[in-house]
């Protein structure tokens, strides 16, 4: 195994936070990991969503995130920002979600390194160890 993939499906803060914290650690632990963001995952990083911290939580964890402001832990778009920084980590957007929804690019937070296919993200996952969040 030469690091990790991620696969995020889900927009609830909580897994997405947990996201940004796993692939961080790893990523700053000189780990290689990309983020493949997609389904509801996406949502999470859409700009007005990030701008008015309108996020889906899934109970108390995540409702603590949101009255914290920020002050215990960064929100996962500036922790993503952060290990891009300091290790290798790449986050992609799922072309096809973005395809549905009408998206692009533009209409997310810029984290993203590049947009992919399904296939394309097996195909650079191939060596890694994969976790479905």
């Amino acid at each position: 195994m030469t690091g990790y993939a991620v696969v995020l499906a889900s927009g609830e803060l909580e897994r997405v936070q947990a996201v940004s914290m796993i692939s961080s650690i790893a990523a700053s632990s000189d780990t290689p990991v990309q983020v493949f963001v997609t389904m509801n995952g996406l949502s999470a990083f859409e700009k007005d969503r990030v701008e008015s911290g309108d996020f889906q939580v899934a109970g108390p964890a995540g409702e603590a995130m949101l009255q914290g402001g920020g002050d215990e832990v960064p929100l996962f778009t500036e922790q993503l920002e952060r290990a891009k920084g300091i290790g290798p980590l790449e986050v992609y957007a799922c072309e096809m979600i973005m395809d549905l929804m009408d998206t692009d690019l533009d209409d997310y937070v810029d984290i993203f390194d590049d947009t992919l296919g399904v296939a394309g993200f097996l195909n650079r996952a191939s060596d890694k160890q994969v976790l479905f969040v």
